[in-house]
């Protein structure tokens, strides 16, 4: 049992050391991801606006036709009422004016929406294209902080790695369940030493009989508390 808690013990320094490696990166792995994201959605939504500016540009054209088209008749029906002799001729030229008059106006108000939307469209796409700049030199920078990162870190991590490996498949199959279920459960650390009698983990007091086993390392213990596998350091055996 000595031997598979010392092993026990070394796969928890190595893992410890690999969070230390890991941690080094810091949140730059995200940020890479993220800005990558980021920097493809803005470049669809920017093909988006161009395409609603093109939209707007077609609608704008068409309805400038009608305004000329319209405009074309008003003239057209106002030089006949010069020439009508009956009032119903009269009338009838006249609500083609007034229908050709409202045609205009709606065409012109729509127009007008067009090139409110155009501006607005044209400043989002100016400043999506500030912001993709922007965002594209921040993710070239986070690459190379990640890349020179990595490397620094790399030879160390790669035998750790292969010591972790090896080391844990020497340990029995329960102990190592065990050991990922509260290492998952305790923030990385699922082997810890006994401290003034207490768990290094948890700090709780450990019962006699524990604390004797403990002592003697003829058995595998775990916190009662917490679940932590616990051993004891040196100093503290010196002192028994």
């Amino acid at each position: 049992m000595q031997k598979v808690l010392e092993q026990l013990v070394a796969l928890q320094e190595l893992d410890t050391r690999l969070d230390e490696l890991i941690s080094k990166l810091g949140d730059l792995p995200e940020t890479v991801k993220t800005l990558e994201i980021q920097i493809d959605n803005e470049k669809e939504q920017n093909e988006v606006r161009k395409r609603s500016i093109e939209e707007n540009a077609e609608l704008a054209r068409g309805k400038n036709i009608i305004v000329e088209e319209e405009n074309a008749k008003i003239g057209r029906y106002k030089d006949q009422l010069y020439l009508v002799t009956t009032n119903k001729e009269y009338d009838a030229l006249n609500s083609q004016i007034e229908f050709s008059e409202n045609e205009v106006r709606d065409a012109k108000s729509i127009i007008e929406q067009a090139g409110e939307e155009q501006e607005r469209l044209k400043e989002a796409l100016v400043e999506a294209d500030k912001n993709i700049s922007d965002m594209i030199k921040k993710l070239e920078e986070s690459k190379v902080s990640l890349e020179k990162t990595e490397e620094e870190i790399e030879s160390e991590k790669s035998k750790l790695e292969k010591d972790r490996k090896i080391l844990a498949a020497e340990i029995p199959r329960n102990y190592m369940s065990t050991y990922r279920r509260v290492r998952r459960a305790r923030s990385g650390l699922a082997v810890v030493p006994m401290l003034r009698d207490a768990c290094g983990g948890c700090h709780n007091r450990l019962i006699p009989q524990k604390r004797v086993d403990i002592y003697k390392r003829n058995k595998v213990i775990t916190c009662d508390f917490c679940g932590r596998f616990l051993y004891a350091v040196p100093s503290e055996l010196e002192e028994k």
